[in-house]
């Protein structure tokens, strides 16, 4: 579903993409510095910085979701070796106190 969903969003934007390039045509003179010129369609100075913009968000989204993906591998490590614990208390058996034993108590109260 989720495959399906991209490729619905990208043919959408491939289909305004190029009707925005039918529609406009014109060429645009870029200045650059240091009295550099170059002529190119008003298309590619709109869809350029858009590009750039999406590859730049990508990444950063990248980063966020790999520390996302560490945090939860350690977090599920950790929760294996609780679980691990937790079975092995459950099979110890229980030793009940001997009637001459002295058990030490601590008055939590104080």
């Amino acid at each position: 579903m989720k495959k399906i969903l991209s490729l619905i969003l990208f043919l959408l934007f491939f289909v305004f993409a190029l009707t925005l390039n039918l529609k406009n045509p014109d060429a645009v003179t870029l200045k650059y510095y240091f009295g550099f010129e170059r002529e190119v369609q008003l298309f590619v100075v709109l869809l350029v910085p858009f590009v750039i913009g999406m590859l730049l968000g990508v990444l950063l989204m990248s980063v966020s979701v790999m520390r996302n993906k560490m945090q939860t591998g350690k977090t599920k490590r950790e929760l294996a070796k609780v679980e691990k614990e937790v079975q092995n208390l459950r099979a110890a058996p229980i030793k009940e106190p001997m009637p001459g034993d002295t058990q030490v108590t601590k008055d939590v109260a104080k």
